[in-house]
């Protein structure tokens, strides 16, 4: 599994402009809309599944990350986005610090595996502190995708 596959052109976002947990989802599902890797006429479907996630349980995981993930029939292939908020984020995360790196994840509900796969490499990006420091402060969205392309190289041989 590599991030660089399941993250399309687009699906970078290097200044998310909301500061509050659903508008940023919004914000992540709508750049997956552009993309054409989320229909139009699924959005607003997809966006209640990874709510209706959130009401489980904060997918806010601490250290300024976020992974809000779900699974819809909706979602042919794995996708996921990444955004990064220069404000932070009230995401009502564990440690309940405001949260600057989210990865939103969608998978179809038949994608148990490669969804599973898929959040437990970005766990394993995310627990490197010095990782999550480089995308805080990369520069531009081109700067974030070579160091997400980095970490495959590093991290994601399968």
């Amino acid at each position: 599994m590599k991030l660089g596959d399941i993250i399309p052109d687009g699906g970078i976002l290097d200044d998310l402009q909301a500061t509050e947990k659903e508008p940023v989802i919004r914000e992540l599902v709508a750049a997956l809309v552009k993309t054409g890797r989320v229909a139009d006429s699924a959005s607003a479907k997809v966006l209640k599944a990874l709510m209706d996630r959130e009401e489980l349980g904060s997918t806010g995981i601490g250290s300024g990350v976020a992974v809000p993930h779900a699974k819809h029939d909706a979602i042919t292939d794995l996708v996921c986005a990444f955004g990064r908020s220069k404000k932070g984020i009230n995401f009502d995360a564990l440690d309940g610090e405001p949260v600057q790196v989210v990865f939103l994840l969608l998978s179809s509900k038949s994608a148990s595996g490669s969804h599973l796969e898929a959040l437990a490499f970005i766990s394993r990006l995310v627990r490197d502190e010095k990782f999550v420091k480089f995308l805080r402060e990369a520069k531009d969205a081109a700067d974030i995708r070579d160091l997400l392309n980095e970490a495959d190289e590093t991290l994601g041989k399968s």
